[in-house]
């Protein structure tokens, strides 16, 4: 349903650049409830295309464009505040996946964002928790075509998050090329499988889960296997049943001689794979049976784009929230430096093109956790600060978003490194640079951290910015000797600073 005309506020969109397919979902919301408008998969098997040293091949980089094309084809209409675009474990894995992502902006006006395990992991729970009908605790198990990740959550909690490097695609391409079928290739992918869980699998057999539920489309190809034999419970696999098809896979030679009806085709080159994987799975966990749920990492981006947007309620604050309460940020600093910055930011906003609301909010965000590092050491704590966010688990926040903000605090004193700052895909490095400049200043003009009038107000030209100190301000002589010393580091970052009076 492609749309030619802005569509309205209450409609969202998700698309999942998975390993294997590529997924569109369009809804829009009814009732407070998600109802599903289209529903657009294609096959493009990303993950076959990533060589031994980590590149995606050029035959996958088209497969997926021209995927993206079509997808792109079917949001017309929909704007950038209602559409979000998530990849996973195949573009997290690609070093070349800037050039991808370049190739793709040239057509499709949607960030992507490029998720961690542990965010994809988020929202697969955050997927099966608003459209599962049973409550309680569980456990879900999404086998996709890069990484496998395996939840444990309470309600609509998670608890456990783990994504481990086995998918359907990458394990065919390491055990069952060309279709081959033996005992051998199956016990190497088991023995494969059974190794990277082999971590956190005595924690996940001590959580006492009321359900347990397979996602994604290799346990809903193998649950439409097991059905063809055993119908008095739809979607259940047992144990007994998965042992049943492995027996059955293995009288074959070839994945070509796999001929199951009721399982797709486009599935069965990937079936060996996301068998072994499921079995390992089950044998690690010491799981007797596992129900298929049709929900998968698109649904949680669409509740979360939806919660956003309607209800402004945003998961990265309460991940701000959390690293602040954790940190033990001194929040009545925290706070006049956000207001400080705010200030700042407002006078700037226009002339410097950062009008989408976005942008404040970022700087807000550093602003609230620049002395998170305080925590290691008070020496070097710009370090300190920006290691601890390049590096904490921050649901929300993609890849990218996540490496911004660790900039951002990363530099928020002492000297400016340009050959320390990232490369960046979302974001303009300009805009990087102005919103450093401008929490740098908010710090400095706290530095006593008490409340202060010193400055009255700020201009700006291009990227001049010029400074105006209160009576108090000019009487401060350490205060105007920071401003000169600062004034030499902003003019790494191409912008001039001008104190006047």
């Amino acid at each position: 349903m492609a749309m030619t005309e802005s569509v309205t506020p209450d409609y969202f969109a998700a698309l999942d650049l998975g390993s294997n397919s590529f997924h569109l979902v369009t809804t829009r919301v009814l009732d407070e409830q998600l109802q599903p408008l289209l529903k657009f998969k294609q096959k493009v098997r990303l993950a076959s295309g990533l060589t031994k040293q980590h590149k995606l091949s050029e035959e996958a980089m088209e497969r997926g464009l021209e995927a993206l094309r079509l997808c792109a084809q079917r949001l017309e209409g929909f704007r950038p505040e209602q559409v979000s675009v998530v990849a996973t474990h195949t573009l997290r894995e690609a070093k070349n996946a800037d050039v991808f992502l370049a190739r793709a902006a040239e057509f499709l006006p949607y960030p992507i964002h490029i998720i961690s395990g542990h965010e994809e992991a988020r929202l697969i729970y955050r997927g099966v928790a608003q459209t599962s009908s049973n409550q309680g605790r569980r456990l879900v198990i999404d086998i996709g075509g890069g990484s496998t990740e395996v939840i444990t959550g309470d309600e609509f909690e998670p608890k456990i998050l783990a994504s481990h490097a086995m998918g359907c695609v990458s394990f065919t391409e390491r055990f069952f090329r060309q279709g081959k079928l033996s005992d051998n290739r199956f016990k190497r992918a088991l023995v494969a499988a059974r190794s990277e869980l082999e971590s956190v699998a005595a924690s996940l057999r001590k959580f006492n889960a009321c359900q347990i539920l397979g996602t994604s489309g290799t346990v809903k190809a193998i649950a439409q296997w097991v059905q063809l034999r055993d119908q008095s419970a739809p979607d259940q696999i047992t144990r007994a049943a998965l042992q049943t098809c492995v027996e059955q896979l293995l009288n074959l030679k070839n994945l070509a001689d796999f001929n199951v009806p009721g399982v797709d085709a486009d599935r069965t080159p990937v079936i060996a794979a996301g068998l072994a994987i499921l079995v390992a799975v089950m044998d690690e966990l010491e799981l007797e049976r596992i129900a298929y749920h049709d929900a998968a990492l698109r649904d949680g981006v669409l509740y979360e784009l939806a919660e956003r947007v309607i209800r402004h309620r945003d998961v990265r604050q309460r991940t701000i929230d959390g690293l602040a309460s954790r940190y033990q940020v001194d929040q009545s600093q925290a706070q006049r430096v956000a207001e400080t910055a705010a200030y700042l930011f407002e006078q700037v906003r226009q002339p410097w093109s950062l009008t989408e609301p976005m942008w404040l909010a970022r700087l807000q965000w550093a602003a609230r956790l620049h002395e998170v590092g305080l925590q290691i050491n008070s020496s070097s704590i710009q370090n300190h600060s920006g290691y601890i966010l390049a590096h904490a688990d921050m649901p929300g926040f993609s890849k990218e978003e996540q490496a911004f903000l660790a900039a951002l605090v990363r530099h928020f004193r002492k000297k400016i490194r340009l050959e320390t700052m990232p490369e960046l895909y979302l974001f303009e490095q300009r805009d990087l640079w102005r919103l450093i400049a401008l929490l740098r200043l908010a710090v400095l003009f706290n530095t006593d951290r008490q409340p202060s009038l010193l400055l009255k107000k700020i201009q700006v030209r291009q990227d001049t910015l010029l400074l105006t100190l209160t009576p108090e301000g000019n009487d401060n002589a350490m205060l105007r000797n920071d401003l000169q010393q600062e004034a030499k580091q902003l003019g790494k970052l191409g912008i001039l600073l001008r104190i006047h009076g």
